[in-house]
């Protein structure tokens, strides 16, 4: 697959992505066939599915929807994702960029948007703490992990010693014996 896929999702570039799966299917299928292995790949056996499934896993589509959808397995879709690892990836390589160019275009209007609520004090006014903070918590946050700090990790942890769990056996012992004045044995 070339560098030409620049907009997946359009009519054009899903026409374009369907004969370079029905290409790449093909080639796969040509290939196992030489080597004397004659219908031993889904390639081979059944074009059409692994073309749905290759077409699938190119738009994104989580494997066990996938799975549920057209009735396959996770070792077919990683089967066919190593044979076929170049359309994937490019693929994946278009989404990521169209996502990117989303985001850029999400961002600028943010700003701006923020730029003329600093510039008003009305509008300002309005805004509660809560929003406010939430806005800048995010933007902490995301830029932190681009900077690759971790975010804080609060852990709560209960440790137990041996003369703990001693105490506890003996008080309810204690507890056992004074209910029914006998000492149960643990």
């Amino acid at each position: 697959m070339g560098a030409e896929l620049t907009q997946p999702g359009s009519p054009e570039e899903d026409l374009k992505l369907a004969r370079e799966i029905a290409d790449s299917v093909e080639f796969v299928a040509a290939k196992n066939r030489s080597k004397g292995q004659g219908l031993s790949i889904l390639e081979a056996k059944d074009p059409e599915r692994a073309s749905a499934i290759l077409a699938a896993v190119c738009r994104g589509v989580p494997e066990r929807t996938i799975i549920r959808d057209i009735g396959t397995s996770f070792d077919a879709i990683r089967a066919l994702k190593r044979r076929h690892h170049e359309i994937v990836t490019a693929t994946r390589v278009h989404r990521s960029l169209k996502a990117t160019q989303i985001q850029l275009k999400a961002a600028d209007a943010l700003e701006k948007k923020l730029e003329r609520v600093l510039d008003d004090e009305g509008q300002l006014d309005k805004c509660s703490i809560k929003d406010l903070s939430l806005g800048y918590g995010i933007a902490t946050d995301k830029q932190r992990v681009i900077q690759g700090e971790s975010a804080v990790h609060v852990t709560h942890e209960h440790k137990v010693s041996l003369e703990d769990a001693r105490q506890a056996i003996e008080a309810a012992r204690a507890e056992v014996s004074d209910k029914d004045e006998r000492v149960i044995d643990v």
